[in-house]
């Protein structure tokens, strides 16, 4: 009898457990209901519905089924917590059962054998540098554009200092500057060890997918490298279960991603300074692989020709290439892979609407970044070449867009891209170049992880800002449009090279004539060019030429100095508009900020708490680079494009060349070389001007506009390494990055004095303190003073007021910020550290002062 009441009682109580558990319909139902709270993973109880327990996102919808793909990340053993140059971080003392949040200081638990490079380099040691502090305002200099003459580049085998540097990674041993070793660090993926850890983080993925009941048809992708997790179609349900274990840090919905969709390399000074600095363009970016994550890319165009490419690929590259009978790489094109198994599961349908499953571009897109940023020189009709900004660098394609047959909308699966990521870094390429992008007003950095860890596997990435424009312009209402906003990658706005706001227009008839350029308003003043849209031919009369490849219109442009009148054939009529050809200008679809935390459109920033997005511009109106042909096997041509998303490859391939000189720097310096040289005035002299008509601001182009002649010897860098942005992270959420960053000592570190080479503070009232350190990688001793432009109604101290670095070394200083005027608006000013070397290192400063 008591045996019937105690198995009576247990079913009772197995009932009440069973009944307890929220239906998959109560899930999906609850997750719909507070997209507004999401934020990427565990969310505080207290906020989420007793029925959801933490499950929200803004993706894919669920389909029929109530599935939809997910994106699982491990709280344990995570790789690349403190990067070592072998798999990085990955403690040797790690287990798998221990959830314990206890901190611990993992700084000597990395095992050596996992190392594929020596990581001891010179130490840094006090700086001389004077105690006495100074007033911005005090300065009285104007500086807007530190590197108008730049400083000539050194010798192609010299550092600044003259210490030998090598061409390509993992180059000639002994100390360089920065302070770092001379060998470039890089995953041992060749290494067993390395394998056998790998092998154990999937082996403990499928352990905790398996607890949830998800089944190996269901798992997508194993994450090994950039992050501890897996993607994998769910259920509600099954999201829930994970969500509830307690090896499990964050479970949220795999986001979606867009596109961010005549010589460049001339308006931006490489074949004057930049090439002759690493060998010239033949050489620039040799050693150097770029990694293209987009819409694939078409392997016989001759912008990816092997000719002159030897067969010994860069020391560090491990990767391959998804060959087929219709696609193969070369010694140039050495890498190409194709993602779908995300999109395939999340649309329920083959990812193939006119295109192949292999990484060849059946749109255009990739093929024209990769292209742009290490494209071989390409000849035009008529004269010039289209190069890429490191032509001599290896390329490795992959493919992460593909069309959905219903909509017919070409889109990325977030958990596509992450795997692209990890495959890149696994590859060993040097950057990553994504011309991808979303705004979402929820998100939150911690959903960037992949890249931070890519960051600390050295590999530099390079994000589009968007298409959105202006504030208020379109999605991007409120306080900003800019999407991707995270501190680890450099983030990049698009300008005009040559051609900016239009001036006046006049209109032929089609057929072939003549048209007097006093015909077209404003085409004989200074700084004006001529462009024509329509379709057809044309050539100027008397002295004049076709510049740039003399090819169908539109795009042609005719200097009003090069004749008096156009002559042309059209098929159809012919719009001429003049425009000022005073060069950048910041385009019109170019994403802004201001960018505050993140869910600021929901909430108060707090005072201080901000990073300047876009970091930079770069070029990206009306430029040419490579474009598929019409069928497999045909060479292909040349497309002009606009967008971030051509703005983004010319970083990245310039980021190629500082790597290529500089293999020992980390991503942030390579960042810092780039934004603490950008030039912050125009062609004409003037401060360059938005899209708008004013002069832009910090929060349309960032540090300003890229200026290769500077930027290969930049004087100082602000760095920043995994441990940085660990804290950085734990500032906003210590809770969460504990999870995620299990047995590290983390110090929660406020924004502000997270180390870039940026200043900005929202909300401010009173007075603040932001710290910032410098490293000297000139190659010799130099002393730095300061100078610059306080925001207006803001007072600024800087202490001390110079500073005596050592090559290789590094020296803090301390600002201090107090409101004098308050106000509503945004501030902006800036800082300069100068030296007798002709190094000027320049920062901005934003701030929104307000009444207490």
């Amino acid at each position: 009898m008591r045996h019937a009441l105690t198995i009576a009682l247990l079913l009772i109580l197995g009932a009440f457990l069973l009944a307890a558990q929220p239906s998959d319909a109560s899930l999906e139902s609850a997750w719909r209901r507070n997209r507004a709270w999401r934020n990427g993973g565990r969310i505080d109880p207290l906020q989420a519905p007793a029925a959801a327990r933490g499950i929200a996102g803004k993706s894919q919808a669920a389909d029929a089924a109530g599935s939809a793909v997910y994106i699982v990340r491990l709280s344990t053993a995570p790789p690349l917590s403190e990067y070592r140059g072998g798999i990085a971080g990955y403690p040797a003392t790690a287990t798998w059962d221990d959830g314990s949040d206890e901190e611990e200081n993992d700084d000597d638990r990395v095992p050596e054998m996992l190392l594929s490079a020596d990581a001891s380099g010179v130490t840094g040691g006090e700086s001389d540098s004077e105690p006495e502090s100074v007033d911005l305002d005090d300065t009285n200099v104007d500086h807007p554009f530190p590197n108008a003459t730049a400083p000539s580049p050194a010798p192609a085998d010299e550092a600044p200092g003259g210490s030998a540097t090598a061409s390509a990674r993992g180059g000639a041993s002994g100390s360089g500057s920065g302070g770092c070793p001379r060998h470039r660090l890089r995953l041992s993926m060749d290494r067993p060890q390395v394998a056998a850890f790998a092998s154990l983080l999937q082996r403990q993925q499928a352990q905790v997918a398996s607890e949830a009941g998800v089944g190996d048809g269901d798992l997508l992708y194993s994450y090994k490298h950039t992050s501890n997790g897996f993607a994998a179609r769910l259920t509600a349900r099954q999201a829930w279960r994970l969500q509830r274990n307690p090896a499990v840090a964050s479970v949220r919905r795999s986001r979606v991603f867009q596109r961010q969709t005549s010589d460049s390399p001339k308006f931006l000074g490489l074949p004057g300074k930049v090439w002759p600095a690493v060998g010239g363009q033949s050489k620039a970016g040799d050693g150097t692989v770029v990694g293209i994550i987009d819409t694939g890319i078409w392997p016989e165009h001759p912008s990816f020709s092997d000719k002159g490419f030897s067969s010994n690929l860069p020391s560090g590259w491990k990767g391959k290439c998804e060959q087929s009978s219709t696609f193969r790489c070369n010694n140039k094109l050495i890498g190409a892979k194709a993602f779908y198994g995300g999109f395939q599961r999340a649309s329920g349908k083959p990812a193939l609407t006119n295109d192949w499953l292999t990484p060849r571009d059946a749109d255009g897109h990739g093929t024209w970044c990769a292209g742009a940023a290490a494209g071989n020189p390409v000849g035009l009709q008529g004269g010039g070449q289209v190069s890429g900004m490191a032509p001599a660098a290896r390329i490795a394609a992959y493919k992460v867009f593909w069309t959905d047959r219903s909509s017919g909308n070409m889109y990325a699966d977030e958990s596509d891209i992450i795997a692209a990521v990890n495959q890149g870094v696994s590859d060993g390429v040097d950057v990553l170049s994504l011309s991808l992008g979303g705004l979402d007003p929820n998100d939150n950095y911690f959903n960037d992880l992949a890249f931070m860890r890519a960051n600390a596997a050295g590999v530099f990435v390079a994000f589009a800002a968007g298409n959105a424009g202006a504030p208020g312009r379109s999605q991007g209402a409120g306080y900003r449009t800019v999407g991707n906003f995270a501190p680890f990658f450099l983030t990049v706005g698009a300008s005009t090279i040559a051609r900016g706001a239009s001036l006046a227009s006049a209109a032929a008839a089609a057929g072939t004539q003549s048209l007097p350029l006093s015909a077209i308003a404003g085409a004989g003043s200074t700084n004006n060019t001529v462009s024509c849209n329509g379709t057809g031919r044309g050539n100027s009369t008397g002295n004049g030429t076709l510049p740039g490849d003399g090819s169908a219109m539109p795009g042609s442009n005719f200097s009003s100095a090069d004749g008096s009148s156009l002559t042309f054939t059209a098929d159809g009529g012919i719009t001429f508009t003049t425009s000022s050809s005073a060069a950048p200008v910041v385009a019109d679809f170019s994403s802004r900020g201001p960018l505050l935390p993140p869910s600021a459109t929901a909430q108060a920033p707090q005072p201080g708490n901000a990073i300047l997005k876009p970091d930079i511009i770069g070029p990206g109106v009306d430029l040419l680079a490579a474009a598929p042909g019409k069928k497999i096997g045909e060479t292909g041509g040349l497309a002009r494009l606009s967008g971030t998303s051509m703005a983004t490859p010319h970083l990245a391939g310039l980021a190629a060349l500082i790597i290529q000189k500089y293999p020992n720097w980390s991503p942030a310096q390579v960042m810092s070389a780039m934004m603490t040289t950008a030039r912050v005035t125009d062609t004409a002299s003037s401060p360059i001007k938005s899209s708008t008509g004013g002069e832009a601001t910090p929060w349309e182009m960032g540090a300003g506009h890229v200026f290769p002649p500077a930027m290969l010897d930049p004087g100082l860098t602000y760095d920043a390494r995994d441990k940085d942005y660990q804290n950085f992270l734990a500032g906003q959420d210590l809770t969460r990055a504990k999870r995620e960053f299990p047995g590290v000592s983390l110090s929660p570190l406020a924004v502000r004095n997270l180390n870039l080479p940026t200043i900005t503070l929202p909300r401010l009232q009173g007075s603040i303190q932001v710290t910032r350190t410098v490293t000297n990688v000139g190659g010799s001793q130099s002393t730095y003073s300061v100078s610059g432009n306080a925001p207006a109604g803001v007072k600024v101290t800087v202490a001390p007021k110079s500073l005596t670095v050592d090559a290789g070394q590094k020296a803090s200083y301390t600002m201090t910020f107090t409101v004098d005027t308050p106000s509503n608006d945004f501030k902006y000013g800036y800082i300069v550290w100068a030296d007798n070397q002709g190094h000027s290192v320049r920062s901005p400063l934003v701030v929104q002062p307000l009444s207490r």
